[in-house]
């Protein structure tokens, strides 16, 4: 300070404070997070929209795949071959349409007690659904390869209408 100066004098003004800061417009670390969201967002939608369509043509085929089959089996009335292409069709389908651990190592009484927990009916374990398991390992199968289509198209039916969930 100065000798001679009495601080009262000077002309000095009091501390202003800044005008506080206002939340619009946004800083560019908030535009950048809400167009982030957005596109997470998008892209949940569209994987979850290619899954169901995915699902849904799926279906599509096996069903066209299976009026082949039983054109075939009218035309050859060949059961080895009708029990061989219905179980690829139906391991396909469910290798597609639910998880793979759930589905794709089933064998035997497993494959026969999944197939039945996503159908109306019991009939794969207790039923013609059987010769699923039992043909493969018969010379000459005895069933009615009309009933095993009907039995696999009401199956395929179920599963496309999502009825027969998980019992």
């Amino acid at each position: 300070m100065m000798q001679g100066t009495d601080p009262e004098s000077l002309p000095l003004r009091d501390i202003h404070l800044p005008d506080p800061v206002s939340w619009w417009p946004l800083a560019p670390g908030w535009w950048a997070l809400m167009v982030l969201i957005v596109m997470v967002v998008l892209l949940i939608a569209y994987c979850i929209r290619r899954y169901r369509n995915h699902k849904i043509s799926a279906l599509y085929l096996v069903k066209q795949e299976l009026e082949r089959i039983k054109t075939d089996f009218n035309i050859n009335q060949d059961k080895s071959n009708l029990v061989k292409e219905l179980s690829e069709l139906i391991r396909r389908l469910s290798i597609s349409i639910f998880p793979r651990e759930e589905s794709a190592g089933l064998t035997g009484e497993e494959w026969l007690k999944f197939l039945d927990q996503y159908s109306d009916k019991n009939e794969f374990g207790n039923g013609i659904g059987r010769v699923l398991i039992e043909a493969p390992y018969q010379a000459d199968p005895e069933f009615s390869g009309n009933e095993l289509l009907a039995l696999i198209a009401s199956w395929v039916e179920s599963v496309a209408k999502g009825k027969g969930k998980k019992k």
